[in-house]
């Protein structure tokens, strides 16, 4: 974990990213491909304040109002005579959450019927081409550049997820152009996008340009989307499976929200127990960005693991590996909530230091607390509200595959019921 450390410190010596892994067209304006640490923190410098937990606490209803409207669509299948595909469910939810908290302006991916979104089939397309990226960098990105250069209606008839990841980006700059048109009454929050726009000159903020701004919404709204609804999805893969572990967690939840349709708001939530051990068990197995992530050694080397490294060498890290350690998570496969509970039964600080979902040190994931909230606030009130039942899926469907975040082979298919109160 000392190397881990030392790549990922925030402050120090910088390993930069390896450009050649992130040179895909469609995020080349974004900032957190940008090789360069120094520069790429000028921009999240930007970004950050709407991020932090006071700001998400001030803009929860950003998250509550698109979880109510879910909720309420998932009562519409509560006869049972069709099941719910959850894994296009959450992913239409955090994709609207996503975009609503960024522009006060959802994708409306709920509204799509059966959860069967265009957004979300252009984020998908866009998640499954990177399984290629760790392997074939320059292939990959000399794919999406020849593409970008081909006529529209060609890429529409025969490369449908170059299409779908195109359609994306344009709805992201739409998004753009929408807070660039909006009247100040509009405005009762300060977006990411609103400090974009309204620089702070005395601190040396500038105004991106229009592109930049596309691909960081277009980033935003995959990495807010997937890291969210994939751990989800296991977090309900594994209850349904450990029935046990499910009325562990309603029982806690019903000690909060006596109704089946109350409500808590996050800072409740984060009192309980029970609840944030299965998050972070959910988290820990769903990895956020599983594969590796590679750093280019400073010109000075490094030593790593008692290893001389040169300057130049290309070094990399993984969740995966840390998350499956099993000298720190006895039996790391097996979801197993209570490992993250006060001693004896478990927790300790060394699962904490391998606990790396969002990275760590100056280039970690600024949507960390907006993710726990989503997390905390989804996985109580949809368990609180609704019985769920597995629909016919299998553990085959639930294998996955390393797409920079983790891509489930089959989806998540449940039938629901109102809980009892």
């Amino acid at each position: 974990m000392g190397a881990y450390n030392q790549i990922f410190k925030a402050g120090g010596v910088n390993f930069d990213k390896h450009a050649p892994f992130y040179a895909v067209p469609q995020f080349k304006d974004a900032y957190f491909p940008i090789a360069s640490t120094k520069t790429a923190l000028a921009r999240k410098s930007m970004h950050s304040p709407p991020f932090s937990k006071e700001a998400v606490r001030r803009s929860e209803h950003l998250i509550t109002d698109m979880l109510a409207k879910f909720l309420d669509l998932l009562s519409g299948y509560v006869s049972g005579a069709r099941p719910v595909d959850l894994t296009m469910g959450v992913r239409c939810l955090t994709a609207d959450i996503s975009m609503n908290y960024a522009f006060q302006r959802p994708f409306n991916a709920l509204d799509e019927d059966g959860f069967q979104s265009q957004v979300i089939m252009g984020t998908d397309a866009s998640s499954r081409l990177f399984q290629w990226l760790a392997y074939f960098p320059g292939f990959v990105g000399g794919v999406f550049r020849v593409a970008e250069n081909l006529p529209e209606w060609l890429i529409r008839r025969y490369m449908r997820p170059f299409a779908l990841v195109n359609w994306c980006l344009e709805v992201c700059r739409d998004q753009i152009a929408y807070l660039q048109n909006r009247s100040p009454s509009e405005n009762t929050i300060r977006t990411v996008f609103d400090i974009n726009l309204n620089p702070n000159r005395e601190k040396g903020q500038f105004t991106p340009t229009t592109s930049e701004m596309g691909a960081d919404a277009f980033a935003l709204l995959v990495a807010g989307t997937d890291t969210v609804a994939v751990t989800t999805v296991m977090i309900t893969w594994a209850l349904l499976n450990n029935p046990q572990m499910m009325q562990r967690l309603k029982a806690e939840l019903r000690e909060v929200m006596p109704g089946r349709e109350d409500t808590v708001d996050w800072a409740g939530l984060e009192k309980l127990p029970y609840l944030r051990a299965v998050i972070r068990e959910g988290l820990r197995l769903g990895y956020g960005a599983p594969g590796r992530l590679p750093r280019v050694v400073p010109s000075a080397g490094a030593v790593l693991c008692g290893q001389k490294i040169p300057a130049g060498t290309v070094v990399s890290s993984s969740a995966y590996v840390y998350h499956q350690d099993p000298h720190t998570f006895t039996d790391p496969q097996t979801f197993r909530p209570e490992r993250w509970l006060a001693p004896p039964t478990g927790g300790s600080s060394e699962m904490d230091a391998k606990f790396v979902p969002f990275s760590k040190g100056s280039r970690s994931c600024i949507g960390i607390n907006l993710a726990y909230a989503e997390l905390d606030l989804i996985v109580a009130h949809l368990y609180r509200r609704f019985d769920v039942s597995n629909a016919g899926t299998t553990d085959a469907d639930m294998q996955w595959k390393d797409c920079l975040a983790p891509v489930t082979k089959g989806h998540l298919k449940v039938t629901v019921k109102e809980s009892v109160d």
